[in-house]
This record gives structure tokens, sequence and C-alpha cells, in this order.
């Protein structure tokens, strides 16, 4: 996100600060609100990794079938609440727009119509019956529940760890021991499938290791991907460590060299974070309207993107 646009960067995460409070300035307020905005892709992706996190921790010790029927029903119901709550504008009416949905859809766009609500929907019923047909799907309710060992940490202190100094979370979906003690990281993936970024997997390996006490040589990551079927298997998630590692690095240096008050992580000039030149950028930007740049048609962006 830094690099594709750095004001996304300070309204995410700077020019936002304190939108809750009632007496917020009046572009943090907005900015609060813009952040909290998510396309229909990516709310499906969302509630279907939700729901079945929360069939995982809930299941029996007990080998059983997916429950395809329970993950469907129980996505679809969400996510009608949520489309319904985007299109009364429920965040509007009640003052709360964290608690109620926003859909890019809705806010920018025409509206989600009847068609796209019906794809949404018909998407749940693929992933399911993906997830059901996939060996990784299966084995996650087939395997006795203590090897489970992390199922899509719900807390947020749950999911921080320490890389070099710098606080860093991270969230797999989950971590399965098999009987030789090796760790596999399960990523279910909603969006399009697209090639691994293995430093951004050794993340995922570095946490692991440091919460479970394991070698990263002894986990594997599995990525799959729900909407066709494919997987990929990472058993070299050593050789992203380095890189990840000066990713982070890096990254906290640039931010750093833009803020006024680094020990409280304030960033108080604005132009330290300046608009990219890449208008095409904007058009799937929940920050456009801050920015005065909706000269361009919006286009709702995809569960996979970055920042969204």
């Amino acid at each position: 996100m830094l690099y594709q646009c750095a004001r996304k960067i300070y309204w995410q995460y700077y020019g936002s600060w304190g939108g809750w409070d009632a007496a917020a300035p009046k572009d943090a307020a907005l900015a609060y609100r813009l952040k909290q905005i998510k396309s229909v892709a990516m709310l499906v992706g969302e509630l279907f990794h939700e729901v079945v996190g929360e069939r995982l921790r809930m299941r029996a010790d007990a080998p059983s079938p997916v429950p395809v029927a329970q993950i469907r029903e129980e996505v679809e119901r969400r996510l009608l609440k949520r489309l319904r709550e985007s299109r009364n504008r429920d965040w509007e009416r009640f003052g709360q727009p964290k608690r109620y949905a926003i859909l890019f859809e809705d806010y920018y766009g025409p509206g989600v119509n009847t068609a796209m609500s019906d794809i949404a929907i018909e998407q749940v019923g693929g992933y399911a019956q993906w997830l059901a047909a996939s060996p990784y799907g299966r084995r996650a309710f087939e395997v006795p529940k203590r090897r489970l060992r992390i199922v899509d940490p719900p807390s947020f202190d749950d999911k921080r760890m320490t890389i070099d100094g710098v606080t860093v979370y991270a969230a797999p979906d989950l971590v399965v021991e098999d009987d030789q003690g090796t760790l596999h990281i399960v990523d279910w993936k909603t969006g399009r499938a697209a090639k691994a970024n293995i430093a951004q997997l050794s993340v995922y390996g570095l946490f692991v290791s440091e919460k479970l006490g394991a070698p990263i040589e002894r986990i594997t990551a599995h990525l799959v991907f729900l909407a066709t079927g494919e997987t990929e298997r990472h058993t070299n998630l050593r050789e992203g460590v380095a890189e990840a590692r000066r990713m982070i690095s890096t990254y906290t240096t640039d931010v750093r060299a833009r803020l006024t008050d680094i020990g409280h992580n304030v960033a108080g000039d604005i132009d330290q974070f300046p608009m990219t030149d890449d208008r095409s950028l904007c058009r799937r930007c929940n920050f456009r309207e801050l920015c005065g740049r909706l000269d361009q048609p919006p286009a709702a962006p995809p569960d996979d993107d970055a920042g969204g």
C-alpha cells in the first residue's frame, strides 16, 4: 500500500485515528468511516474465513465430515444481513460505521443489485463445496482435534509477534500438526490464484515458530484456492526469512522517515504521504472521496486487494 500510494497509508493508519469519537475532526471522522468500506467480494471472503474458523474451533474431538450445509447457510445468513445493513445505510442511521457494513458498491457505485447478490451467494456455495472436496478441508475435520494447533486467531493479541524489534501481526487460517510432528500452515484463499510471495509466507512461518516453538524447517505452508481448487505447497520457508526481514525493515524505516513524532507514532504532516500519480489506482480506493479523486468511475476492489 505504501509504495502504491503513501496517502492511502496516511488515511488508513494516521488520518483516521480518533475518528470514532463524536468530537473528532471532520477529516478524521470521514477517514475512519471510509477505512471500514469493503467490496462484496472482500465481504464474502471475510465471512467465509470467519465461519470456517468458528466451525473448526467448535468441532467435536471425533472425526467428522466437513459441515458443508452449515458453513454455507451461516455464511449466507451473515452475508444477507450485511448486504441489508449497507443498502439501508445503517452505519449512517446509527452513527457506527465500524459496526455496520459499508460496501464499496453501495457507497461509490450504483448499489448492490439482485444479480450481484445472487452471484455472491453462489460463490459461497462453491467455496463450501470446494472446501469439502479438498483434502485439506477433509483433514481439518478428520484429524484429532488436538492436532489443530492454531485456528484463525480471534484475539488481536494472539496475532502479535516481534521481528527484529518490530511488532508484527499475523493470522494464519489453520496450523495442523501431522504424525511426524511437522506443522502445516493452511491458508484458504477465496480470491484469484496468484503466485505466492515466499517472504510473506515466511512471516507466517516465523509466527508459527515463535508461538509453537518449532524450527521453521519443520513448517510447511499450503495455499488452497477455493475458487478453482488449485493448491500450492511450500517447504522452503527458511529461504524467505531474510527477504521478509528486509521488507519489514525497509517499510518501517520508510514510514518512520515521514513521521513528525516517531516515539508516539504521529504523522503530523500529510504532505509527507503524497498521493499516487497513477489515477487508475484511485478507482478502487476507499479514500477517493477524501482525496477528491472521484472523476473516474469506481471499480470495486477484489478479495485479494492489498490493504482493502
